[in-house]
């Protein structure tokens, strides 16, 4: 088994930008500080950043109020970039974003946790949920 290639450039993509993509950002730049450059951005991107995302990762130490939604293109990519797709229903855009750029793509996907119904707490539940599975799956990451 060969050792996963070092990654020195992420952008992560999912459909709006406002819940999954920027946690995984943030996730990413507290795990990496300057050693990687990291972006996320939306397929067709929110006008707001979820509040829930907000507050979860808040828990975390990680102040994202003043985070803004972005498209593909307000992000940048070259052949030593390593562009991940968070939602199958970003896959098309994902894939054709780093095949322009020469990038390699990989898929993720994670459940998107807005869509969850029920009181505040169960919603919360939900998005801890996607933020420490997303935490997890960061941290394999070699870089």
């Amino acid at each position: 088994m060969s050792a996963p290639q070092a990654v020195s450039d992420v952008v992560f993509v999912c459909g709006r930008n406002s819940v999954r993509s920027p946690m995984a950002e943030a996730l990413l730049r507290q795990q990496a500080g300057t050693r990687s450059s990291v972006q996320s951005c939306g397929v067709e991107p929110a006008d707001l950043a979820d509040g829930f995302m907000i507050a979860v990762m808040r828990e975390e130490g990680v102040d994202l109020s003043g985070f803004e939604p972005q498209g593909l293109e307000g992000v940048s990519a070259g052949p030593q970039s390593l562009v991940i797709c968070l939602a199958a229903e970003a896959h098309g855009a994902a894939e054709a974003f780093a095949a322009a750029c020469g990038a390699r793509v990989e898929h993720w996907y994670f459940a998107d946790p807005a869509i969850i119904e029920g009181g505040r707490e169960a919603r919360l539940d939900a998005y801890r949920a996607i933020r420490d599975a997303l935490k997890s799956r960061i941290s394999t990451l070699a870089l």
